[in-house]
């Protein structure tokens, strides 16, 4: 469990998923914001899936080029920042979902919502519905997330999965921050790489090379952010960038930050970088989010 905030203005608490959705799912974050002037936010590109649901009607607009949906919105991959404004009280959960949990949830390639952002009661229809009631019930965070392990427990365990040699291709790209090349992929799952390249891209969101830059993007976020973070031009280097002008553009382009600017106060950036416990192979001991924290 990690608590970041807790004021009358703003809260956020975040937990990993049940065990036995570790692969489907990265991370739940309950949230408490309010705005009380407008106020202009950038979502940064996505390797993932996050799925919001309002359980207060929130004050969301989207800003033109980046549509984003007015209540609960479901936002794909993207190689692109999403911007939106928001004013007064906003309330609810950001569920973080692996192409795997979203495939399987959503019963459909998730090209269809790549760079892209819809309501979940358009996917989901009556279950988007009972569940947002039972959130809105609950007693806390906790119990939310309990409500939460239960339902998706129940709708995606037995769900129609991702092909595994995609999944596979995802979490290589995602765990290495874009190390692997496409051609290693692909012989490794037996395939073209054109024909992995081209199922792929209709499964996951994004064609493998867009995932791999937007999984480097994120690792040298992580490392930026995190503890002694490295000069930037280390941090190029190590992130495989060919220099530091290349890191500033990528961020540019992923972010609408350079890295200085992202370091700020008051940097008005949503990063859901996922939780990396969501892409290990073997069985969780914890329920520490510090190696895969999400930043909100």
């Amino acid at each position: 469990m990690a608590e970041a905030s807790s004021s009358d203005d703003e809260f956020w608490m975040s937990r990993l998923p049940d065990r036995r959705l570790t692969r489907w799912v990265g991370f739940y974050l309950a949230f408490q914001r309010i705005a009380p002037v407008p106020e202009t936010r950038t979502v940064a590109a996505l390797n993932s899936v996050v799925v919001v649901i309002d359980l207060d009607t929130p004050v969301r607009h989207h800003v033109a080029g980046s549509p984003l949906a007015a209540v609960s919105p479901v936002v794909g991959l993207s190689t692109k920042p999403l911007t939106y404004t928001r004013v007064g009280r906003e309330r609810g959960v950001i569920v973080e979902l692996t192409p795997l949990g979203a495939r399987a949830l959503f019963g459909l390639p998730l090209r269809e919502i790549s760079h892209a952002s819809v309501g979940i009661d358009d996917l989901l229809g009556v279950r988007a519905r009972i569940l947002r009631e039972e959130l809105q019930e609950a007693r806390d965070s906790n119990h939310r997330f309990r409500i939460l392990d239960r339902r998706l427990a129940s709708w995606l365990l037995d769900a129609p999965e991702l092909p595994e040699p995609l999944d596979r291709s995802w979490r290589s790209l995602t765990v290495s921050g874009g190390a692997v090349k496409v051609d290693d992929l692909a012989q490794r799952a037996g395939l073209s790489r054109q024909h992995l390249a081209t199922r792929f891209h209709r499964e996951v969101g994004l064609p493998p090379k867009a995932v791999g830059r937007v999984a480097r993007c994120h690792q040298a976020i992580r490392l930026l952010t995190g503890t002694n973070p490295p000069p930037l031009p280390t941090l190029a280097a190590m992130c495989g960038y060919t220099d530091q002008a290349h890191l500033n553009r990528d961020f540019r382009l992923l972010i609408d930050r350079t890295p200085t600017a992202l370091l700020r106060p008051g940097s008005a950036t949503d990063l859901h970088l996922g939780s990396l416990f969501s892409l290990r192979p073997t069985p969780l001991t914890g329920t520490n989010l510090e190696a895969g924290r999400p930043l909100f």
